[in-house]
């Protein structure tokens, strides 16, 4: 549907809508588009070649024989929605780190030359400040302004000032480019549980996609997983604030000490060369080894700076939207 008028019955047939989304944090946007695949009556009906973006990464053997290895599976398929709208699915096992944009331009091509499609919505996870207990808010990135302004009357805010790497990011610069409308719905979810399957993040995007498009989805089944993620959320952000005696205060974003003082800021409390040369260190692990991010978020939050570093902080994990 060319004027993304999501959803609204129409007597004359739309062109279909691109949907697409890829893996990256949580497993969030590669969820929604397996979530609906499931929930809708879908059927595949094409598949982009691999061949020319991904290269052989291992081999198989059985029974002692060595066998080629499998490249990645980039399927489309097809769903009708209620509301008599067509939509391509694009169900992507995996993102490539060679040219990505060149993979999001074949992507597009084979979408507008199979489908007729004419416009793209991805999804996508950004991390932040948010407690596991809350419910994350789904925000906008789109290519046009008026785009812009439909989805701001349908209540959903847009994205002020963020980066989102990856190909759920740039297969809208490559739609813009050939002309097509692009959305890019994005949810934010903790830091605690940035290496997690995320589905309250799933849940709420897709609550929202299916808003804007007159879908009926169940996500009932999703409600068991979201409350262990949440407990486990839970347990790691109270396992490292008893550690160092400190308390959330989620008005301010700042951690109290006993008497309720904020901590004063990097300035003004001098820290040290080795307090600030660890701390570089801490961001030198988790930059290759995500593993370590609760660790440094423990130090920022010990030494009171964690907002003069949240910047520096949220960027380790944009790569991964």
């Amino acid at each position: 549907m060319s004027d993304f008028s999501f959803g609204a019955p129409s007597k004359s047939k739309s062109a279909p809508i691109l949907v697409v989304g890829w893996p990256g944090l949580g497993g969030v946007a590669s969820s929604c588009v397996r979530t609906l695949s499931q929930g809708l009556q879908s059927e595949s009906v094409s598949a982009l070649n691999p061949d020319p973006h991904f290269e052989l990464e291992d081999i198989q053997i059985k029974n002692g024989l060595i066998f080629q290895g499998n490249l990645p599976k980039m399927i489309f398929q097809r769903v009708r929605s209620a509301a008599n709208q067509e939509l391509i699915l694009f169900i992507p096992d995996t993102q490539t780190m060679e040219k990505p944009l060149d993979l999001a331009r074949a992507v597009i091509r084979t979408a507008m030359s199979t489908f007729g499609i004419q416009s793209v919505i991805t999804f996508a996870a950004i991390s932040g400040v948010l407690e596991p207990e809350e419910e994350p808010v789904v925000r906008f990135g789109t290519t046009d302004f008026h785009s812009g302004e439909e989805l701001a009357k349908a209540g959903i805010p847009p994205i002020r000032s963020e980066r989102i790497v990856g190909l759920n990011g740039l297969i809208l610069l490559a739609a813009q480019e050939l002309g097509l409308k692009g959305i890019c719905l994005v949810s934010e979810i903790p830091v605690w549980g940035l290496h997690s399957p995320n589905p309250k993040a799933t849940r709420s995007l897709l609550k929202t996609f299916c808003s804007l498009m007159s879908i009926r989805l169940n996500f009932d089944h999703l409600n068991g997983q979201i409350l262990a993620l949440e407990e486990k959320m839970a347990a790691l952000r109270d396992a490292f604030s008893n550690e160092s005696g400190e308390s959330w205060d989620s008005d301010n974003g700042f951690h109290l000490d006993q008497e309720g003082k904020e901590f004063e800021s990097a300035t003004e409390r001098n820290l040290s060369k080795a307090e600030l040369d660890e701390l570089e260190n801490f961001f030198s692990r988790a930059k290759f080894d995500r593993s370590q991010t609760p660790l440094l978020k423990a130090e920022l939050d010990r030494l009171g700076v964690f907002k003069l570093y949240e910047d520096r902080f949220l960027d380790l994990f944009r790569d991964l939207s």
